[in-house]
């Protein structure tokens, strides 16, 4: 029980970070990375239909659960199990701690077993790099102290409950390797336990092991959490990407400034990840965001319609983003009653499973995007953003404006009248769309035709 006290301090600690993002937002600010102000003009946009792609794979839309930390946070394996597949999510992300594996026989906790068994959604693993009570592992930055976590992650992928399963090597390393440090600006100076040059040694020889032990297997690395200009992520990718399936990062804005919390400021901060790993060759890696989410808590507060929201419209845009393979928003439930801890309040469900709002949104656009055959999405007038879909219903347009309280109309020329539906709303009919924040469904006449929008 003492390893779990420690564990679970970390944890809190690590995800108490989030609520450190007003300085993380400043930080991205002085790199030329803060949300850009949208473009309030009224005017005219053409979606081509000849833009629409097909995805290589479809997307992987999980959620974050608590099974593998201790069992903690009154998290319960039938009600979980049961709300994964209502909400139609792919898969989900739980811990597997170093220490507990190799102290109790090389097993997962029995908790997190039972939920593997109890569900249909595809684990994906963190492989965690931590290891409390032994000071030459924690991290492990030697070879012989590489050598045994490789040791620990060849051996968790084979287990037989794990076969199949979705591995992510270490979580937050940027922010957990040492502990009372200011945050990183950059990759990370030498002799810091934090930088991508610590990291990048364990994470090869942790995904080649697993790779080894499970071929075909899925492997990420990074995790990176807090970076500002994704300097850390890039200097990660570039040299451990090669030895694993893509490389996943984490984005939070719920204590930025008002106006950048938003889903609209993290699609911009991914599009920028994706950016920066492309670097000038222009080609990047598999990106997987397995950290997103907002709280509905009273510190940094987000509205529960917001949360929703922006939850609706990042996985409406991932859907539509070929190149984004994977999202997992953190967390499925809350973990606590306090209306004022920004940690106990994440869940799309609240701590009795009863479901916020967010739950019908992202139900609602993770079935879109299931029938998504190939999608194009852009900006448009106004700060809308424009998702032009077909699949076997036809062709549908989904379209929402990018801040918070923003309105605008949308017109479409031939189109006399047209019918919206905003996600878990009602329809309405009219001449023109009315958009919002929350994402609205236009349905299509059949054709290939360009669309011309009027947006005002």
């Amino acid at each position: 029980m003492v390893y779990w006290t420690k564990m679970a301090g970390r944890a809190r600690r690590s995800r108490a970070a989030k609520s450190a993002l007003t300085l993380a937002g400043a930080l991205l600010a002085a790199t030329g990375c803060s949300g850009a102000a949208a473009d309030r003009t009224p005017g005219a946009i053409v979606l081509d239909p000849a833009a629409m792609r097909a995805r290589p794979a479809p997307l992987i839309v999980g959620v974050a659960t608590h099974f593998g930390i201790g069992g903690e946070y009154g998290y319960d394996i039938d009600k979980s199990a049961r709300a994964i597949a209502e909400i139609g999510f792919d898969s989900f992300r739980d811990d597997l701690g170093w220490q507990w594996f190799d102290t109790h026989g090389q097993q997962p906790l029995p908790r997190l077993s039972q939920f593997i068994k109890a569900t249909r959604a595809r684990p994906l693993i963190i492989l965690g790099a931590e290891y409390p009570d032994r000071a030459d592992l924690d991290p492990p930055l030697t070879p012989a102290a590489r050598q045994a976590y490789a040791k620990f992650t060849a051996a968790a992928a084979q287990l037989p409950e794990l076969k199949g399963a979705m591995f992510e090597i270490g979580n937050e390393w940027n922010l957990r390797a040492a502990k009372g440090r200011p945050l990183m600006q950059d990759a990370g100076q030498a002799g810091d336990p934090r930088a991508a040059t610590a990291y990048v040694p364990a994470a090869i020889a942790g995904a080649r092991a697993v790779r080894s032990a499970q071929p075909g297997a899925t492997v990420l690395v990074g995790a990176a959490g807090i970076d500002p200009g994704w300097k850390w992520i890039s200097a990660v990718s570039r040299s451990a990407a090669p030895a694993a399936t893509g490389v996943s990062a984490h984005y939070y804005n719920q204590c930025e400034p008002g106006p950048r919390r938003t889903g609209d400021d993290t699609i911009r901060q991914i599009e920028r990840l994706h950016t920066s790993l492309a670097g000038p060759s222009g080609k990047a890696p598999p990106i997987y965001v397995t950290e997103f989410g907002w709280p509905t808590a009273r510190n940094c507060p987000v509205s529960r319609d917001q949360a929703a929201n922006n939850a609706a419209q990042f996985i409406l845009w991932a859907g539509a983003t070929p190149w984004l393979r994977g999202v997992w928003i953190y967390q499925l439930k809350d973990q606590g009653r306090d209306p004022v801890d920004i940690e106990a309040n994440f869940g799309i469900y609240d701590y009795d499973y009863r479901p916020k709002p967010a739950a019908c949104l992202v139900r609602e656009s993770i079935a879109i995007v299931r029938a998504m055959k190939g999608a194009s999405v852009q900006r448009g007038p106004m700060g809308t953003m424009l998702v032009l879909t077909r699949g076997a219903s036809g062709r549908r347009l989904i379209a929402w404006t990018g801040d918070v309280g923003a309105q605008a109309t949308l017109a479409i020329r031939g189109q006399p009248s047209l019918t919206a539906q905003p996600l878990c709303g009602q329809p309405g009919r009219g001449a023109t769309a009315a958009l919002g924040n929350r994402p609205v469904v236009i349905d299509l006449p059949p054709g290939d035709n360009a669309l011309q929008l009027t947006v005002g």
